[in-house]
């Protein structure tokens, strides 16, 4: 897995995709908006290319995001 030009290659977003889907899957269904959808791709990306592409770790934190009651751990990446 890895970026270029800024880019996360097919692989990546493959499994960016699954640790997304993961994710959303977790969370209660009124938190299944859009919006709070949208909230946690964004961390997920922002994880990714600021703590790096470590699957187990990017996956915990998407889960902790998706099990707190607002998503703010990206807010300060």
């Amino acid at each position: 897995m890895s970026t270029t030009n800024g880019q996360f290659d097919p692989e990546t977003l493959a499994v960016l995709k699954s640790i997304f889907e993961e994710a959303c899957g977790s969370l209660p269904l009124h938190r299944r908006t859009p919006e709070v959808r949208s909230d946690l791709a964004v961390c997920i990306l922002k994880l990714a290319v600021h703590c790096g592409l470590d699957t187990v770790r990017l996956r915990r934190y998407a889960l902790l995001e998706a099990a707190s009651p607002s998503l703010e751990l990206y807010r300060i990446l």
